[in-house]
């Protein structure tokens, strides 16, 4: 139907239904259903419902994607916002979280419909999409302008403090994704955690960094990759940067893709990692191939305490050789959730994106249960060589390798030495415990209990090599 008149912008808007079973699910995750945008649009709003929804037997995502190539890592890709909202707008300056603003080419655009879950009897899905001539204000540019913004940009590199242990949550999500906090939001409840950084790792997307954002905490830029078979972070993304999703395990190139994916984040100079690959919810654990440019594996998601079947995956990686960091993160969304349980402590030269992501790299990492204890201090000596976490130690094979451990506030934890992935023993710190081990090629790392049993912390690994 057009609309026209003095009073009244131009309007143009189009009724669309769709059917999918089950077994649309199985032969294509992603369905793509085309619509016109004629030339001169300033704004698309669409809004989509289906059956199922209110009682959960349904589940379908929302993404969109203008005029273009749909193959992995298209440029079309114009945003996704899963099903956290059911109608959202993009426009030629203002756009609905998840979605990137911009100029409207005139042509065949899709909806993303993700067939998360499909109802026994199939799914009936309506979208209505209304075009409109009428124009925005500029909210994103000026909001791209403002002080704040810019003291956001100039944080990414500016060095702070020098060398010390950096509080950071690492797996964060904002009103981008299905999180409830605008960006800015977010950055204040970080702050009020104690954090020095965190890095948003909203679902598909970055569209929160065209948001003003305070100087502090550090805000590093990333994207949690949500595809149908696990769910992955990539953290260092230049700003509106995306890595896409769309490869389900069963597609014909599946491994090739993830391999892709990983690889294509590596050469934007950002970390991959794996996120709760063991979780229980319906495509969240990792069962895809383990990527090749692979950096981290999250072995702690939340506040529960650390997942032992992740703890097994990165056991399995380090013993293989593969020096993949393991990070801890409360996978937030939303208060009364505590931010910054689990977190990682950094030990960094420096409170700059470039210098954290680089100390993550290297397996300078220690998995917390929240943000505030301090973390332990693990020191390996052989002969006259020391090495700390994240590094390697050089010995002779069979030669002692001493192992110190210090932890301030906690002396009465229970530390306990971890060689190759089997605990071996443990001691009561106080004010400082040793351990002795022969010296071998592998692995070597520290777990810490409290009095109660609970694990406080788990160091990454110290590299043992002999000659």
């Amino acid at each position: 139907m057009l609309l026209g008149g003095a009073a009244q912008p131009a309007t143009h808007s189009a009724a669309i239904h769709r059917h999918f079973s089950r077994n649309d699910r199985e032969t294509g995750r992603y369905q793509y259903v085309p619509f016109e945008v004629t030339d001169g649009a300033e704004s698309l709003t669409i809004a989509y419902r289906y059956s199922g929804d209110a009682a959960g037997v349904s589940t379908i995502d929302l993404g969109l994607f203008e005029p273009g190539s749909l193959d992995l890592g298209t440029a079309s890709f114009r945003g996704y916002s899963g099903g956290a909202q059911r109608s959202i707008t993009v426009g030629r300056t203002t756009s609905s979280p998840g979605y990137r603003a911009g100029p409207l080419p005139p042509g065949t655009w899709h909806v993303l419909l993700g067939l998360y879950k499909v109802a026994a009897d199939g799914v009936d899905v309506d979208i209505d999409v209304v075009e409109s001539r009428e124009k925005q204000p500029n909210a994103e540019a000026a909001a791209a302008l403002s002080p704040a913004h810019r003291k956001a940009d100039a944080s990414r590199s500016a060095s702070v403090n020098g060398l010390r242990w950096y509080a950071g949550a690492l797996h964060v999500h904002t009103n981008h994704s299905d999180g409830t906090l605008a960006p800015a939001a977010v950055a204040a409840a970080a702050r009020d955690a104690g954090l020095d950084f965190v890095a948003i790792t909203d679902h598909n997307n970055t569209t929160w960094t065209r948001e003003p954002m305070p100087a502090s905490p550090l805000a590093i830029v990333g994207e949690e990759l949500t595809t149908p078979a696990g769910h992955a972070s990539v953290w260092g993304l230049p700003r509106t940067a995306w890595i896409d999703f769309r490869v389900a395990p069963d597609d014909r190139d599946a491994a090739a893709g993830i391999n892709a994916l990983a690889a294509g984040a590596r050469r934007a100079g950002a970390l991959v990692a794996l996120n709760h690959p063991a979780a229980d919810c319906a495509g969240c654990a990792w069962r895809q191939v383990i990527p090749d440019a692979l950096d981290a594996v999250e072995i702690w998601n939340g506040e529960t305490g650390p997942q032992e079947e992740a703890i097994a995956l990165w056991n399995r990686l380090l013993r293989s050789g593969r020096r993949v960091t393991a990070v801890g993160a409360s996978d937030w969304h939303r208060p009364p959730a505590p931010l910054g349980a689990a977190a990682v402590r950094v030990r960094s030269n420096g409170l700059t994106e470039p210098l954290i992501l680089g100390a993550i790299r290297d397996g300078r990492v220690v998995v917390m249960r929240d943000a505030s204890t301090p973390a332990p201090a693990v020191t390996a000596r052989c002969g006259p060589r020391t090495a700390t976490i994240g590094d390697t130690l050089r010995c002779t094979r069979g030669e002692p390798v001493a192992i110190d451990v210090t932890m301030r506030g906690l002396e009465q934890a229970q530390a306990a030495l971890v060689v190759d992935g089997t605990r071996l023993v443990s001691k009561t710190i106080g004010g400082g415990a040793t351990f002795s081990t022969p010296a071998a090629d592998g692995h070597l790392r520290v777990d810490v209990f409290d009095r109660d049993g609970t694990v406080v912390a788990i160091t990454n690994a110290i590299h043992v090599t002999t000659r």
